[in-house]
């Protein structure tokens, strides 16, 4: 709904180099929004790992004697 309005104010009432201009701006923006949402995914995935290595890992457990 809100995008069928969008649509009919930008052909209704820009120019036509603005409406060029708005619709290049848009695919722009879109492309910087999915290739961030692509490394949020990426850091999210390296951060799973490192949590997941962690928690893999060996506990070491030192005994010094005190707890007789």
């Amino acid at each position: 709904m809100l995008k069928d309005i969008r649509t009919w104010i930008v052909d209704r009432f820009l120019p036509a180099y603005a409406k060029e201009t708005v619709l290049r701006e848009n695919k722009h923006l879109k492309a910087e929004i999915d290739r961030l949402k692509a490394g949020i995914r990426e850091r999210d995935a390296y951060i799973d790992g490192l949590e997941r290595g962690i928690r893999a890992q060996r506990r070491i457990i030192i005994k010094t004697g005190e707890d007789k």
